[in-house]
């Protein structure tokens, strides 16, 4: 006999404990998933990458170099103690400090040393930006690659169920084979695996995306459809610009600079300083000294000096040799987007439409009974192929504009 009398002690605190579950469960994917389009994520990751961490760090070393670039010797303290005809060997001590005077011309040159590393540093730092946001950049490319190609296995995934349906019923009317009904299944299920592959790669590039963010688990990267990206280059001369090109004309300018501070190892150093002598007899007599030292023994000046200018002549080889590699970097990439522009558009024209109609004719063909299972999967693979060479050139294509930006600094 049931009862209706007071209620039980126990289920307020059951239904307190199941809806304090059920927020737990229904709030975790929403402080474990972070949703970023790529403007967003070139944004986080150029400011918390450990590389473009690193290079802001070198660029502020650099200027804060700048305050050493007149270079004070360290004081001389001594202590003299010297014969006196009055007051015998020991009769006359003295102390007192010397202190060498900063060159001009040193000083000049180790700040025009230090004003170039610092340029050379802030270059390094652009170098770095770039590539870092490259490598971000391609990720969301080859998301939306797998993405596309999950999408074309489920339109075959689709296609075989549905020929599968039609197989079970001819089968049970006697028209086809066990067999071909099984294998129509079987090609369903490959489908089906496929999808889960590309499932796989997807959360792993999403894994990899939030490590290259520093964000903890998947990011989802949030884009629209995967379409071609564009690029034009008028003169070829661009890569001149480039962040490459400026990092190894910086590296001209510091062994310039160098060869100006071995230069300057030349130029008099002025010294001063103050004493003040001791005589037995209690008298104290201040004192000071004025010194000039001047290099008399130049052959290791000149060694350094010749070894500055040929410093400065492998760097300008350096540049000259950067330069020739990224030009041939360019034209091989122009040519690779020419190759896959010209792929694409066969697709827009002729392909796409060949695709859709094999799997339309396809579909109709079997389902009227004109052709069999071999002829089905023919035509099906055939429209498959087609769709993965356009995806396969569309990313190709991309991935050769986003080198292309990344070179010429666009």
């Amino acid at each position: 006999m049931a009862s209706f009398g007071r209620p039980s002690a126990t289920a307020p605190a059951a239904t307190w404990l199941w809806a304090l579950v059920l927020a737990l469960v229904c709030a975790v994917p929403l402080w474990s998933q972070t949703y970023l389009n790529e403007q967003q994520a070139l944004e986080l990751v150029l400011q918390s990458h450990p590389s473009v961490q690193a290079a802001g760090l070198r660029m502020q070393q650099q200027q804060t170099l700048q305050a050493a670039a007149a270079q004070w010797q360290p004081a001389d303290l001594f202590h003299n103690i010297a014969a006196d005809p009055d007051y015998g060997m020991f009769g006359t001590t003295a102390f007192g400090f010397n202190q060498a005077f900063p060159a001009r011309k040193m000083t000049q040159a180790r700040r025009l040393y230090y004003q170039r590393r610092e340029a050379a540093a802030a270059a390094g730092f652009m170098l770095t930006r770039r590539q870092v946001a490259r490598s971000v950049s391609e990720l969301y490319q080859h998301i939306g690659f797998i993405q596309s190609e999950a999408g074309l296995y489920r339109r075959l995934d689709s296609l075989y169920q549905s020929v599968a349906a039609i197989a079970q019923l001819r089968y049970t009317a006697g028209e086809v084979s066990k067999a071909e009904q099984l294998a129509l299944e079987d090609k369903a299920a490959q489908m089906r695996l496929a999808l889960q592959t590309t499932g796989h790669e997807i959360e792993f590039d999403r894994v990899v995306l939030g490590q290259v963010l520093g964000i903890p688990g998947q990011v989802f990267p949030v884009s629209g459809p995967f379409q071609p990206m564009s690029f034009s280059l008028a003169d070829t001369a661009l890569v001149e610009n480039s962040a490459r090109s400026v990092l190894y004309r910086t590296s001209i300018a510091i062994s310039e600079a160098e060869q100006e501070v071995v230069a300057a190892q030349r130029a008099p150093v002025f010294s001063g300083g103050l004493m003040v002598q001791y005589l037995p007899n209690g008298r104290v007599l201040p004192g000071w000294q004025l010194g000039l030292q001047i290099p008399l023994i130049t052959k290791s000046l000149r060694a350094d000096q010749a070894a500055a200018a040929l410093g400065v002549q492998s760097a300008a080889a350096d540049y000259r040799a950067d330069l020739l590699e990224q030009r041939t970097q360019l034209a091989h990439l122009l040519h690779e987007q020419e190759k896959y522009q010209i792929r694409l558009e066969y697709y827009t024209a002729k392909g796409k439409a060949l695709a859709d109609e094999l799997l339309r004719m396809a579909v109709a063909n079997y389902r009227a009974g004109e052709i069999g299972f071999v002829e089905l999967t023919q035509f099906a693979e055939q429209a498959a192929a087609i769709e993965l060479d356009y995806l396969e050139n569309l990313l190709g294509l991309n991935m050769a504009i986003i080198q292309l930006r990344t070179l010429t600094g666009q």
